[in-house]
């Protein structure tokens, strides 16, 4: 459904702009449209739920569906070791809010590396707030968005002034 209304007003703003297209280039472009979206919102459509993570201030349990073993160390317990690397895979605001995330977890007895879908503005929220709970125990964090810049709290610190302002209050390394 999100892919058609995204497809719908990309087509729609071409036409609105008026350029000169021959009336066989429509379909195409049309068709590209619609596929390139697809394709943009493959991975958040149709990720595996294999399971359940509950992320809280000083421990993360997994809970997988089928393989029951496959995190035995869970829950893993955060300590000042701890090494917390958070990739963003994919995010998306429109026609839907949610955030596909790559996390490493370092410095513990068995590293152990996990994905998790964000499906909503609540869950977003919640991530904020053990983030900043983290961030605020000394945790070594290191979050990087889609294109690998570094980033703090899935989307701050993208400039230089905003960069500053975190280092300062949070004490932290960029």
């Amino acid at each position: 459904m999100g892919i058609v209304v995204a497809a719908i007003l990309s087509i729609s703003t071409l036409t609105l702009l008026d350029f000169d297209v021959p009336e066989w280039a429509n379909f195409f472009i049309s068709m590209g449209t619609v596929l390139g979206y697809s394709f943009a919102f493959i991975a958040l459509f149709f990720s595996r739920n294999a399971g359940s993570v509950k992320i809280d201030h000083d421990k993360i349990s997994i809970t997988p569906k089928k393989n029951k073993d496959a995190f035995p160390s869970s829950p893993i317990n955060l300590n000042e070791n701890s090494k917390i690397r958070l990739s963003v895979i994919q995010a998306t605001r429109f026609p839907v809010h949610r955030t596909l995330l790559h996390v490493e977890i370092l410095g513990i007895e068995d590293p152990l590396d996990f994905g998790i879908v964000l499906r909503n503005k609540k869950k977003h929220q919640q991530y904020y707030e053990v983030l900043e709970s983290w961030y605020r125990a000394g945790y070594e964090i290191r979050e990087f968005d889609q294109l690998g810049s570094r980033v703090f709290k899935l989307n701050q610190g993208k400039n230089y002034a905003d960069v500053q302002k975190i280092k300062q209050e949070y004490g932290i390394e960029w």
